[in-house]
């Protein structure tokens, strides 16, 4: 680490005194240089240990960074280990494997678990299971580790086979956008349907949505919808149909459940019974997998579903396939390689009768090359623009739609009868325009956060704070006015 000195122009003339006074130069020049330093190496280290122990890896990483630079500190092997651990916590897995690999050579245990999930990450199956081999001795007697322990081995034992069984298909383009609201890049043709905002649907959606799930779909005929909805921490895949303009209370999809705590983003096909949708059950290829289901008329229910393979699913959080039938290509997201607010978003072009590719491919599977999935020498350019310029699902003007009991919906505000009832109505209209202001701006500050210090930080968390308690006013607020006008309206 170099430590650069500021001279006062004084110390020019100071040069001219005589030499007796120039041993002290370099004695002041160096007890200067050891205290910054010292100070600086000292707070730093103390720090970086205090981030990986509180869970704050970005910060971590940074600080050491500069602390790896320090000769000593590059060959200690818990500087070492704490070093991979943040690498791999934020999503670096290749550049933490090294430091992982010296720490656990140094007999640093920890380090063999996550040099486990850094290969899981690069697709280097049989060396995270051997990893995970070492690991296991060294908690044998600790039984929620050895849980953990066997999840991971059966995510790589089931992407060691993926690796072997990747479906030769062809992606065409990938677009990197915010986590929020990312299925609005989907560029769906009118016949396949459409994905809405659960926030922007009014009742009973945006009550039912919260802050992780808000993706529904809807058919064509804008008169079926699906959702993913909470229930005792627990999502499950629920439907909606529209009738005389009232949209029916939510009816759970029983007949779909693959274990798991969460069931979301559903899209169903044209032809009403392909139903794709991703799930966190176990064992999988680890986080979210997509799934897919066919409807079966005969029995009104659904067959039991289907994992995809890779490369569509990973050891990362996979998600939303969408399938556009007027181009015969599909979507899906991923968080595969891709800071935590952002989602990458692949299409590719959707083959009814797949093929897969020979022996192990890693490479095919984690989709290292967008051109190496090509099957003819001239790229896709053509038809990428095509699909973003057809003419896409129409949005019509929403019409009013003010539920004021089971049987009666308003849909204009001069069909009250009570005064008194419109005035609640109205006073709705404006508590529910805060509320979409507080979240825009709940939504910006979130994205700042990642990407700012841990001062802004701190000053950040406590407007968000702020921010989510106004939330929580707002929509109690709103759902008491609500309540109100159609009380009044109906006399009670």
């Amino acid at each position: 680490m170099r430590t650069f000195v500021v001279v006062h122009p004084l110390w020019s003339g100071l040069k001219r005194i005589k030499t007796i006074f120039q041993p002290m130069k370099y004695i002041l020049t160096i007890l200067c240089c050891i205290c910054l330093a010292g100070t600086a190496l000292a707070v730093t280290q103390q720090e970086a240990r205090a981030y990986v122990a509180n869970g704050q890896y970005a910060q971590a990483v940074t600080a050491y960074r500069t602390l790896m630079q320090q000769p000593t500190l590059a060959k200690n092997a818990d500087c070492n280990k704490l070093f991979g651990q943040a690498l791999c916590m934020t999503g670096a897995y290749e550049e933490a494997v090294p430091y992982l690999e010296f720490a656990a050579g140094k007999s640093r245990s920890a380090a063999w678990w996550y040099l486990a999930l850094s290969r899981q990450h690069l697709y280097d199956f049989e060396d995270a299971i051997a990893a995970l081999e070492k690991y296991r001795p060294t908690v044998k007697k600790d039984a929620e580790w050895q849980a953990r322990i066997d999840s991971v081995m059966s995510e790589c034992q089931i992407g060691l086979k993926g690796i072997g069984h990747v479906q030769n298909v062809v992606i065409i383009d990938s677009i990197i956008v915010a986590r929020d609201l990312f299925f609005s890049h989907y560029m769906l043709g009118a016949e396949s349907g459409r994905m809405l905002d659960a926030r922007k649907c009014g009742e009973p959606f945006a009550t039912l949505a919260d802050s992780t799930e808000t993706a529904i779909f809807e058919n064509q005929a804008a008169d079926y919808r699906l959702m993913s909805v909470a229930n005792d921490g627990r999502y499950s895949l629920y439907e909606f149909h529209l009738f005389n303009g009232v949209w029916s209370e939510p009816q759970r999809i029983a007949s779909i459940d693959v274990g798991g705590r969460c069931l979301c983003y559903p899209f169903l096909r044209s032809d009403s019974e392909t139903l794709f949708f991703a799930c966190d059950s176990t064992p999988g290829f680890g986080g979210l997998d997509i799934y897919k289901t066919h409807y079966s008329t005969d029995t009104e229910s659904y067959y039991a579903p289907e994992r995809l393979g890779m490369p569509f699913n990973s050891p990362f959080d996979d998600y939303m396939m969408a399938i556009d039938e007027t181009h015969q290509v599909g979507w899906w997201a991923t968080n595969r390689n891709t800071p935590s607010d952002k989602v990458c978003i692949y299409l590719f072009m959707a083959d009814e009768t797949p093929a897969y590719l020979d022996g192990r491919q890693p490479e095919r599977a984690r989709v290292a090359s967008i051109a190496d999935t090509w099957r003819r020498p001239k790229g896709y350019e053509a038809l990428v623009e095509e699909i973003f310029s057809a003419p896409q699902f129409v949005v019509e003007k929403e019409e009013i739609r003010i539920p004021i009991s089971d049987t009666k919906v308003y849909t204009s505000a001069d069909q009250f009868r009570s005064p008194k009832a419109r005035e609640a109505y109205e006073q709705s209209l404006n508590i529910e325009a805060d509320l979409l202001a507080v979240q825009g701006d709940l939504d910006s500050m979130r994205q700042d956060y990642h990407s700012a210090n841990s001062k802004h930080r701190e000053a950040l968390r406590q407007s968000i704070l702020k921010a989510e308690k106004r939330e929580e006013e707002l929509i109690g607020q709103l759902r008491e006015t609500q309540k109100k006008y159609r009380n009044l309206e109906i006399g009670k």
